[in-house]
């Protein structure tokens, strides 16, 4: 059984709690990981709009216990209090996750801006965002970033086109089965898209039935043993209240004889044998426990 970890890092609370939290206990069990963190201001308040756009959004909100999840301050930051910088006031925290052997790669620019609008946006729009987000992360790293995980896995044509001129090994901004290369209407990209394949813990916590004590056995039973899975956690959420969980989990996994993947070599072995990776096209799809819709793997049900 195979398992690669991502840890997607959204808030200015996420890189200042959570994140380091997990880092501590992954770096302690030697298990590899890709920290992807939104780089430029938390402006996470205005994620309220989407009670009025997104079906299930206040419900989703009300089954995590997002407020005590994310904090006061985050839920105002951008809106009723100022919004703070994420990456820059992290820079020695990011470089040292990094020299720890950590993949540590952008999750966008501005969070909420890329999540409620990226999958729409042509090919320049996409382009200044992600600059964006590159300036930012060379002024930390003083190199070109790698890979990038879209914030809400919204991705698209507009997206992915401007993404293939930045040279990444590889991006992971949808949700899907297996690795594939974008197929844009014929047009078939040259970077790997390696999809998270696994429902994530605050969507498992939107469905019926599910409790807390519950995520940890249920996660374990979707796990397949013929592909690699692909595992989203947010610092937010396993790395603050749903921490014990986590460690259980992922001890759970060392001890049956898992393997941690880490996604900077399972994209090199991809890139070496592009022959065994299909071509993909895409969707944007409503998954269970998720309000809205994500950038999905294949075609829409029917069509």
């Amino acid at each position: 059984m195979k398992i690669a970890l991502k840890i997607d890092v959204d808030t200015y609370r996420g890189l200042d709690v959570g994140a380091p939290r997990l880092a501590e206990f992954l770096r302690a069990q030697k298990i590899p990981a890709s920290f992807f963190v939104s780089l430029g201001p938390d402006n996470s308040g205005w994620a309220a709009r989407r009670l009025f756009r997104h079906r299930g959004f206040a419900k989703k909100m009300r089954r995590t216990g997002a407020v005590s999840l994310y904090g006061v301050r985050t839920v105002c930051s951008g809106t009723l209090l100022p919004a703070r910088p994420i990456g820059t006031s992290f820079t020695g925290r990011l470089r040292a996750w990094a020299d720890a052997g950590f993949e540590v790669s952008p999750h966008g620019y501005d969070h909420i801006r890329w999540h409620d609008r990226a999958a729409r946006w042509q090919e320049p729009a996409a382009r200044a965002e992600l600059e964006k987000a590159a300036r930012l992360y060379r002024s930390i790293f003083g190199k070109d970033p790698r890979s990038f995980a879209a914030p809400g896995w919204q991705a698209g044509p507009g997206v992915w086109r401007a993404m293939e001129k930045m040279n990444l090994l590889y991006h992971s901004d949808s949700r899907g089965e297996a690795p594939y290369f974008p197929d844009l209407g014929g047009e078939i990209l040259q970077t790997p898209e390696i999809p998270t394949t696994l429902p994530t813990w605050d969507e498992m916590l939107a469905w019926d039935g599910v409790s807390p004590e519950d995520l940890a056995q249920k996660t374990w039973e979707l796990l397949r043993a013929d592909v690699l899975n692909v595992w989203t956690v947010h610092a937010e959420v396993e790395g603050s209240a749903y921490f014990p969980q986590f460690q259980a989990f992922a001890r759970r996994v060392q001890e049956a004889g898992g393997r941690w993947i880490f996604l900077p070599a399972f994209a090199e072995s991809l890139r070496q044998n592009p022959g065994g990776v299909p071509a993909q096209t895409i969707f944007q799809g409503e998954l269970a426990g998720r309000a809205g819709t994500v950038t999905r793997q294949g075609r829409p049900a029917g069509a």
